[in-house]
């Protein structure tokens, strides 16, 4: 596929492809970078509801602005082709690491969470309720940065009540929608905090809370059935989470998490106090840890002395099945998390998270890039006590070596010396000394010593002043050699039509004919698009009275374009030659004064 839309954009490939639109990676010619193109499938161009709907998200999505929600760039209609532009992100959907990966390890899914709450509460701070958050909208690129994507149902909302009021209509994806959704009730921020529930809870257990034969099975599900409980999958997910993704899965609006904000924080309040409790008034049906309930429920019940009672004997028995315990082990202890992998910065943040100490040590390292934690002692899941030390060996990269210095070579000789010392990443930067030889090295940085091997070593290198060479009037693929002949590079490539010029050639240029530029100095061009197809076509209107006359022509594809607007005097005969870039019958309509007074079917050819 080698489409270019508005003349802008190549289509590279599909990325996916939805209900409603088919998403492309396209090449913006212009700002040479790669973006998504999200086109509205064609069968649906007619449809009022999805135009509407298509639009809005394009509306919903230029009102926010987070590095956790898919930018969007822009929009824009190619004939019949209606789409937008949006931020390309390379790598995969949460849909497909869960697919590969069967679960995600707790401090991952909670990392994530934390990341779509961040963008969720800015999408409901700008009055937007996403309604279809799913492990499918949720974009996760090669740097682990989460991304939130596809308003394409998203609604604003009443700033007044914090609710949809225009309609009644489930939408979503029935295993992630929220009773009141799948009620065809009002949606609010608590719809979307409920959907992430879900989407929680399927990242911990590899399996959604709710399943079905049919969507209408799954629907009531959601509205009736309570989960049940992520500890009864796997152990290691802690009480603390287990309770989050509770309150957040309660059927009532009322009983969940009222903002994204709030949410984050018991998220967090998690990871530091894994056996939970933190979290009042929880739906005593919930399916949860039976241990931890009958402990909640005593204590409610006969107090907290005989709570107190209960842990004293807990702890008897443990001490005479293992030996020697200490109450505070039992009280206190927290299983070591793994922070190896992680950056300096989010290590120590997960271990304070914690109520550990991180002890840093540095340490060179070939094969882990620096700043990254190599190893940690004790090891994950090894048992420790709050405030207990967790040495983390941080990488400095890889062992300096010897670093010569070039000032005075030629830069042949210097790129020799450079890359048999190991050194192959130069930034090779000119300017004009008037004094030192040509081609020659000025000043080196960093200079004489020892660096790391692929660091990165700028030179700047005594060059000559070169005119900038006339480019108007060759091919593109000239003007590049042109300039590489006399040390010059080429710049950004634009585009532009020209009735004089051949297509691909150069039209304008920056710097000028004649300026002045170092070596390496690059210069920009606007080359020429092919010129349409032109199709012509003649109408002759008579006009009997002296009036305003407005004539309208609509094209086969449905444009309509105004091509004459002006008094015309009485009994004058207008003999209009019209042109056109799509062939066929034309509708051509001509006004006087304001009123229709004829339209008819013309042939462009």
């Amino acid at each position: 596929m080698n489409k270019v839309v508005s003349g802008r954009y190549r289509i590279l490939g599909i990325i996916g492809t939805g209900g409603m639109a088919v998403v492309y990676r396209a090449w913006d010619e212009i700002k040479k970078c790669e973006v998504a193109l999200k086109v509205l499938r064609p069968e649906f161009e007619a449809d009022r509801e999805f135009v509407r709907r298509f639009d809005h998200e394009a509306i919903a999505a230029s009102k926010m602005s987070h590095e956790n929600i898919v930018k969007m760039y822009g929009v824009g209609i190619d004939g019949d082709m209606r789409y937008i532009v949006m931020e390309y992100v390379d790598g995969s959907t949460l849909k497909d690491i869960i697919r590969k990966e069967g679960r995600i390890t707790p401090a991952k899914a909670v990392r994530y969470a934390l990341k779509i709450l961040a963008a969720l509460d800015h999408a409901h701070k700008n009055n937007i309720i996403h309604r279809d958050i799913k492990p499918q909208n949720i974009l996760v690129d090669r740097n682990g940065t989460v991304k939130v994507a596809d308003f394409g149902i998203a609604r604003l909302v009443n700033a007044a009540t914090g609710t949809i009021s225009d309609t009644k209509t489930a939408l979503g994806s029935v295993h992630y929608v929220s009773p009141e959704q799948a009620s065809g009730e009002h949606a609010d921020a608590k719809s979307d905090l409920y959907s992430l529930g879900v989407v929680l809870y399927e990242m911990l257990t590899g399996t959604v809370p709710f399943d079905g034969e049919t969507a209408v099975a799954v629907a009531l599900k959601q509205v009736k059935e309570k989960p049940r409980s992520m500890r009864s999958y796997h152990r290691d997910i802690s009480r603390g989470l287990d309770e989050v993704v509770q309150k957040a899965l309660e059927k009532k609006p009322e009983d969940r998490y009222q903002t994204a904000a709030e949410m984050a924080h018991d998220l967090k309040r998690a990871l530091r106090m894994p056996g939970g409790g933190f979290i009042a008034g929880l739906d005593e049906g919930y399916n949860g840890d039976s241990t931890q309930g009958a402990i909640r429920q005593y204590m409610q019940t006969k107090g907290l002395n005989l709570l107190l009672a209960l842990l004293a004997c807990v702890t008897v028995l443990a001490i005479v099945s293992i030996g020697v315990v200490k109450i505070s082990d039992i009280l206190y202890g927290v299983d070591i998390p793994n922070v190896t992998g992680y950056t300096q910065e989010m290590a120590e943040q997960i271990l304070y998270n914690y109520e550990l100490e991180p002890n840093v040590i540095e340490i060179y390292d070939d094969n882990v890039a620096a700043g990254d934690v190599v190893m940690q002692v004790p090891e994950m899941g090894a048992r420790g006590r709050r405030n207990d030390k967790v040495d983390m060996y941080v990488s400095l990269g890889s062992v300096p070596v010897a670093l010569p210095n070039t000032e005075g070579m030629t830069l042949a000789d210097a790129r020799s010396t450079l890359s048999l010392s190991g050194f192959d990443r130069l930034n090779e930067e000119y300017v004009v000394v008037s004094d030192k030889p040509v081609d020659t090295i000025i000043s080196q940085e960093p200079n004489e010593g020892t660096a790391q091997l692929g660091q990165i070593i700028t030179l700047k290198i005594n060059s000559v002043e070169i005119p900038t060479p006339q480019l108007i009037g060759k091919l593109s693929s000239d003007a590049e050699m042109q300039l590489s002949s006399v040390g010059l590079k080429l710049g950004d490539v634009s585009t532009g039509y020209s009735l004089d010029d051949p297509s691909d050639t150069v039209i304008a240029q920056y710097p000028l004919v004649g300026t002045p530029l170092v070596r390496g100095s690059k210069v920009n061009i606007t080359v020429s698009l092919p010129n349409p197809t032109v199709y012509y076509a003649k109408y002759t209107v008579f006009v009997p009275l002296k009036m305003n006359v407005r004539v309208e022509m609509t094209t086969p594809s449905g444009k309509t374009e105004e091509i004459f607007n002006d008094t015309v005097n009485a009994d004058e005969h207008m003999d209009l030659e019209m042109k056109s870039e799509e062939e066929g019958v034309h509708v051509v309509s001509v006004y006087f004064d304001g009123e229709l007074h004829e339209s008819e079917n013309v042939e462009f050819k």
